[in-house]
C-alpha cells in the first residue's frame, strides 16, 4: 500500500468514526499537532483525540480531497463537513500534512485549519476556479516556481515575488484577510505579524503536478503555518493560508456561527 493509499485509509477511518483504525495508522510515538491542540506525543493520545473531536465535529467528512505526495510525505488538502454542538451544518478547510516510516505508519502529522465556513467574493473565487480546472503543470516546474516564490518573498523581494505571480490570483486566508490579484496578496502578507526575535522560516514543503505545500514557522519546533499553493501556466495562482489556530491566538472551540467580524491577531514571540 501506498502512503497515499494510507493516507486515505486513515481519512476513512475518520469519516467512520472507526478508533480502532486510527490508533492503528499511528504509530506508537507519533507527534500529533492540531489546530486546536494540544500538541501529542503517542497513539492512544490520538486515539482520545479523535474521540473529543468527533463528537465535537458530529457527523465528520473529509470532502473534496486534494493530495500531494512527495517522498515520505503526503499532503490531504480538505474541506471538512460537520455539524456542531448547536447541529448545525458548517464547513471547514483543513490541511492534514502525515510523514510516513517505512511500515507506512504516520510518525508525524501536523493538522491546520482555516477559520469555518469562508466566503470567497468574485474575484478569489474566479481565481480558485481557474487554478482547480486547468490541465497540465509537472512536480519539478511546481517546485521552482514555490521555491523562487517564497525565497523572494521571505527575502523582502516584493517585486521579484510579483513577477512570479499569475495574473488570476488569490489570497485566501480566514485570519489575516482574502483578495484578488498580486497587489492584494503582498498586501495581506505584509499584515502578518512579523516576531520581535526571529524571522519565519521554511520548515518543510512538498510538491505535486499543479500544487504545493509550504509549511512555515518561527520556531521549527511549533509549527505554525502551511500555505496551499496552486501553480498555473509556471506561476503562483492561488495562496490557501492554513493556521495553527491556538498557536496564533485565535480560540479554535469558539462558535462562529453567527458572528461575522475580522479577527486580527498578534504573533507570539
Amino acid at each position: 500500500m501506498s502512503n497515499t493509499d494510507a493516507a486515505l485509509a486513515l481519512i476513512r477511518a475518520i469519516n467512520h468514526d472507526d478508533f480502532d483504525a486510527i490508533l492503528a495508522a499511528h504509530r506508537s510515538d507519533v507527534q500529533f499537532y492540531s489546530f486546536r491542540g494540544p500538541n501529542l506525543r503517542d497513539s492512544v493520545s490520538v486515539r482520545e483525540w479523535y474521540r473529543d473531536f468527533l463528537e465535537r465535529y458530529a457527523d465528520c467528512t473529509y470532502t473534496e480531497p486534494e493530495v500531494i505526495e512527495e517522498g515520505n510525505v503526503v499532503a490531504v488538502r480538505a474541506v471538512i463537513t460537520a455539524k456542531g454542538y448547536d447541529w448545525r451544518e458548517f464547513e471547514q478547510n483543513v490541511v492534514d500534512i502525515m510523514e510516513f516510516d517505512d511500515q507506512g505508519l504516520v510518525v508525524s502529522r501536523r493538522l491546520y485549519a482555516q477559520q469555518r465556513d469562508v466566503v470567497l467574493d468574485k474575484g478569489p473565487a474566479a481565481a480558485l476556479k481557474a487554478a482547480t480546472g486547468a490541465d497540465g503543470g509537472s512536480q519539478s516546474a511546481t517546485r521552482k516556481a514555490v521555491d523562487d516564490f517564497y525565497a523572494a518573498l521571505l527575502g523582502g523581494d516584493n517585486d521579484g515575488a510579483r513577477a512570479l505571480i499569475h495574473d488570476k490570483s488569490a489570497y485566501i486566508d480566514s485570519v489575516y484577510g482574502i483578495g484578488a490579484g498580486a497587489d492584494a496578496i503582498l498586501d495581506i502578507v505584509s499584515q502578518i505579524p512579523q516576531p520581535s526575535f526571529g524571522s519565519w522560516r521554511i520548515t518543510a514543503s512538498a510538491a505535486g503536478k499543479d500544487s504545493a505545500i509550504v509549511e512555515m514557522a518561527i520556531d521549527a519546533s511549533r509549527p505554525r503555518a502551511a500555505d496551499f499553493v496552486r501553480v498555473l501556466d509556471g506561476k503562483v495562482s492561488v495562496i490557501e493560508g492554513y493556521w495553527m489556530l491556538r498557536e496564533i491566538g485565535v480560540n479554535p472551540f469558539e462558535e462562529y456561527s453567527n458572528d461575522r467580524h475580522m479577527r486580527r491577531v498578534i504573533q507570539p514571540i
